[in-house]
């Protein structure tokens, strides 16, 4: 798993339609994130659909991550304010090289190796 702070780049960037709906940033694949907090939260949700209109039934437990560089708003369907938060499994951790690499880049350095 990820620790705070922790450098991680975006694997899967692929989202289902609604997400569209509720995020206002979403993670680029092969982009940089840091790791803000760490939690377990609900994913895929069952969306059902009623005379009331649509709402989010049963979901599943996992991990998921908040990044540093994207803020969302709550989740609507949450009973308590939690913000909308990514799959841990969207995310792999950078190799120490990686991140030497990227501080160098955004320096305006070529990387020495």
């Amino acid at each position: 798993m990820f620790n705070t702070g922790q450098k991680v780049v975006c694997v899967d960037d692929e989202f289902a339609p609604w997400v569209f709906d509720y995020y206002k940033q979403l993670p680029k694949r092969n982009s940089v994130y840091t790791v803000r907090s760490i939690g377990m939260g609900a994913s895929n949700p069952n969306w059902q659909v009623s005379a009331e209109g649509i709402s989010r039934g049963a979901t599943e437990p996992d991990f998921n991550v908040l990044l540093e560089e994207l803020h969302n708003p709550n989740d609507p369907t949450c009973s308590f304010p939690q913000e909308l938060s990514f799959r841990a499994e969207r995310f792999a951790p950078m190799e120490t090289d990686e991140i030497e690499e990227e501080a160098y880049a955004h320096a305006g350095n070529a990387a020495p190796f």
